[in-house]
């Protein structure tokens, strides 16, 4: 059988991996792309903003929740794969990893061997290692000259304690491609400087600016680019194989391994990186001008916040809602199914409203995931916030419609 080929999406919170797949869903023209989205939250607002972008179209998306396939959720990373190649109707599969995944142990797990002694090397293609830094919030995040990322980098074998810059580098050292996404937000002189960084961790994988995820496929897909005989090289590669087969996961017997990886459990990464995450979630409207005063200040711990939000004086549209580092983001994310006329309800598109669907506004939702620092991030300060920018009962008799509304036309 044909191997499938494989790109995979690295990259820390906020810098644009499902722009860019969204990217590719939209100029991938005869391809027929199977994508693998993950996400350490409890709700994947990756992969349900993916999904509404496939939802017509012969894409087919896996979603991988509540965990991370660099380790509690490798099994499952094994099995979807496997399943995927098999199935032998994709051109290409795209696997995008979490914020917080290495892509090391997502790598490795190609060489783990099946019931039959062999491994997904032999079904699937590892084409690709693409990793996708944020020009607009690099340079604050790492807050050090070159030569202090090298000599960190030396010390990486050693560290006990990963810290989520280190992590950044790991992303980046394990490239074949790095996208700098979001470049025209910063000026000539703070590109060089990231160019001069990225350099000093990875010396050899291609750099290409870009904006809004946009990237020529060629340069993503079907590269060639990934050797596993280098990437074996790195002395972290065979500590994860070795650590893998120790704990005796049994892949490729077909079984569920939801209890084996931890699902619904906190994810394996919040003590290494000391991270959290949660999700907002109410079944009314904000107030525009609430919400504003609520984005404007800098929230102590955040690293990233995505989701859907919906505004009272726009009742038929969901806006985009998005926080990384200084960089604020709410535009337009689509049109809620309850405004929709029934009679254009796709099969697909009813199974989905039917489960998101509560009176009285049916699938308009507030649906936001924050993930910050757990000594800082103030998990029930944010919800309180929040819910006082929600329209009250009292407001919900007027006509809300015509609030003051200080967000930018959609």
């Amino acid at each position: 059988m044909k191997k499938i080929p494989v790109t995979v999406l690295s990259g820390f919170l906020g810098g644009g991996k499902t722009t860019t797949i969204n990217h590719i869903i939209e100029t991938k023209r005869a391809q027929r792309v199977a994508i693998i989205v993950n996400d350490i939250a409890e709700v994947n607002i990756d992969g349900k903003q993916i999904g509404d972008k496939i939802l017509q179209t012969e894409e087919k998306l896996v979603e991988l929740e509540n965990g991370c396939l660099c380790c509690t959720l490798r099994g499952d990373l094994f099995d979807e794969t496997l399943n995927l190649a098999l199935e032998g109707v994709y051109d290409y599969l795209i696997i995008e990893a979490s914020g917080v995944s290495e892509p090391l142990p997502i790598a490795a797990t190609f060489t783990f061997p099946m019931d039959d002694g062999k491994s997904l090397k032999d079904v699937a293609h590892l084409d690709t290692m693409v990793t996708v830094v944020d020009a607009f919030n690099f340079l604050d995040q790492y807050h050090s000259d070159e030569m202090e990322i090298q000599e960190r980098k030396t010390r990486l074998q050693t560290h006990d304690q990963t810290s989520v810059v280190e992590l950044m580098i790991d992303q980046l050292e394990f490239a074949n491609v790095i996208l700098v996404n979001k470049s025209d937000m910063v000026s000539a002189e703070e590109l060089d400087r990231i160019h001069q960084m990225v350099r000093a961790i990875n010396a050899e994988a291609k750099i290409i600016d870009t904006n809004h995820g946009q990237v020529d496929l060629s340069e993503i897909m079907n590269t060639n680019s990934f050797d596993f005989d280098k990437a074996q090289e790195y002395p972290t590669w065979v500590k994860e194989v070795e650590r893998e087969t120790t704990n005796g996961h049994d892949h490729g017997n077909g079984h569920d391994h939801s209890h084996d990886h931890g699902h619904g459990l906190v994810h394996s990464h919040s003590h290494e990186f000391g991270l959290t995450a949660f999700v907002y979630r109410a079944r009314r409207p904000f107030v525009p001008k609430r919400l504003m005063e609520f984005m404007g200040p800098p929230i102590p711990g955040l690293i990233r916040s995505k989701g859907y939000f919906w505004l009272c004086t726009r009742m038929d549209h969901a806006g985009n809602f998005q926080l990384a580092g200084q960089l604020k983001d709410y535009g337009l994310a689509g049109t809620w199914y309850s405004s929709i006329p029934e009679e254009r309800w796709t099969p697909d598109m009813r199974e989905f409203i039917e489960k998101e669907w509560v009176e009285p506004f049916g699938d308009r939702r507030q649906e936001i995931v924050f993930i910050g620092s757990d000594d800082e991030i103030d998990q029930e300060g944010i919800t309180r916030k929040l819910d006082a920018c929600l329209i009250t009962d009292t407001e919900l008799n007027e006509d809300y419609s015509k609030y003051p509304d200080p967000f930018p036309p959609w």
